[in-house]
């Protein structure tokens, strides 16, 4: 039976799949296929550029300093520390005080870590200064610690290591000439020439061992001197060296002229060569009179019998400062019968020198203290046997009692006759110089 034409329900006659579908997919897969093509084929392999290629490529350079700006911006020399003065208080720590001026304490505490190795921060009192370079954030550029008027540490940064060093203010010198007419003491005297009284005692260094200018000073007596004078904004600030110094009186002479030998050393010697510096002092303190000599027969003003004074009594006011004649240690310090307060000090060459009825000592002396020339060792009394505040003074030598004007012998060697031929010369240009100045008196007409 032949197959008839298939029966179909109402509603269910089949449909046909579109077409469009089919033809964008072939599109697509079209389009990939030709961008492959173009790109691996038709262009060619991508190379990558060779080291040589990138080497001969140019380079951008910065200008000429500017890299070295860049890295500048942030040091501290470019961002300009502004100089700030700061006091330490009672009470303060060093930190603290920089602190206030606002300093942060981490960036002071390496700074003052580097100052201690110098200075012992304990020691430090109210009233010291410090001198920051503070930069705007706080951080510290430079540290400066005033020693004096002129000299100062400068604690500051280098290679990230805070490095301490000392400086100096630049002054002023200038050599000049004075020429004093003296009347009454020393000190009077170079005031009224003018002369800052500083000079006092550096002419009683160079010329004490052979002017007593507390006793052998004449109205009329001429003491001419050439000095380096140093200065600092136009004040006065110290003397120097001493190019010669001439002593003329109606008591006794004196002169004194440096020579400096191979190592830079100056030593003082007078006009024939003879070393001026003595190893001692004239005399121990400022005394008003010398109320007992040295004698072998004196009569005793309280025991009222005659002994020997084997020293020399300085009539002074309780609490004269009385100081070591010279170098050496201390075997005696304190009472001792009719001494009172006697102190003993060893020098070179067997000598001994001894200042008895003392109305105190100085602080921390005691047996086994070494003091220097010019030493404080305690203040004029009037302890033990004694009727009124002096300084009884005696020296001895080998054990042996004896003048304490002895001591004035003892002085360093002369200078070496192969050098006094060229001495000799400078002391004659130096003295035409000296003599050529004008003698100032009572009336100063110049600041030296």
């Amino acid at each position: 039976m032949p197959l008839g034409k298939p029966l179909y329900l109402r509603g269910s006659q089949p449909t046909r799949k579109p077409t469009s579908g089919l033809l964008g997919g072939a599109l697509f897969v079209l389009a990939i296929v030709v961008v492959n093509y173009l790109v691996f084929f038709k262009s060619g392999p991508v190379e990558t550029p060779s080291l040589d290629q990138r080497l001969a490529k140019p380079v951008e350079v910065l200008p000429e300093g500017k890299l070295e700006a860049l890295v500048a911006q942030r040091s501290p020399q470019t961002m300009h520390p502004e100089a700030v003065e700061t006091t330490l208080a009672r009470g303060d720590t060093s930190a603290k005080a920089l602190a206030r001026i606002g300093v942060q304490p981490s960036a002071s505490a390496d700074a003052l870590a580097a100052l201690a190795s110098e200075v012992n921060m304990r020691t430090l009192k109210a009233g010291q200064k410090f001198i920051a370079g503070v930069l705007p954030d706080g951080e510290l550029a430079y540290l400066r610690f005033p020693l004096d008027r002129i000299r100062y540490l400068e604690i500051a940064p280098e290679d990230g290591v805070w490095n301490v060093t000392y400086k100096q203010i630049p002054t002023d010198k200038e050599t000049v000439e004075v020429a004093c007419m003296m009347s009454g003491t020393l000190f009077d005297s170079i005031s009224r020439c003018g002369a800052d009284v500083s000079l006092v005692p550096i002419i009683s260094d160079l010329l004490g061992g052979q002017v007593d200018f507390h006793s052998d000073v004449r109205k009329g007596d001429v003491i001419r001197m050439i000095v380096d004078r140093e200065s600092l904004g136009g004040s006065f600030l110290r003397y120097g060296l001493v190019h010669g110094v001439i002593y003329e009186g109606k008591l006794g002479s004196g002169s004194a002229f440096p020579h400096q030998d191979d190592m830079g050393k100056v030593s003082y010697y007078d006009q024939s060569g003879n070393s001026v510096e003595r190893l001692f002092l004239r005399s121990p303190l400022k005394y008003t009179r010398v109320s007992s000599n040295y004698t072998n027969r004196r009569k005793h003003p309280i025991l009222k019998n005659y002994t020997p004074h084997r020293a020399i009594d300085y009539a002074a006011p309780i609490g004269t400062p009385v100081h070591a004649i010279g170098d050496g240690k201390v075997i005696f310090a304190g009472k001792k019968g009719a001494n009172g307060n006697l102190v003993v000090i060893q020098h070179q060459d067997g000598f001994q020198s001894y200042y008895a009825h003392l109305s105190k000592f100085a602080k921390g002396l005691k047996v086994g203290s070494e003091v220097s020339r010019r030493s404080f060792i305690g203040e004029v009394g009037s302890t033990g046997r004694s009727t009124g505040p002096h300084l009884h003074f005696a020296v001895a030598k080998n054990g042996s009692f004896v003048h304490p004007r002895t001591l004035l012998q003892v002085k360093g060697p002369s200078l070496d006759a192969d050098l006094m031929s060229d001495f000799s010369v400078s002391v004659a240009k130096a003295t035409a110089r000296l003599k050529s100045t004008l003698i100032r008196g009572d009336e100063a007409t110049k600041s030296y």
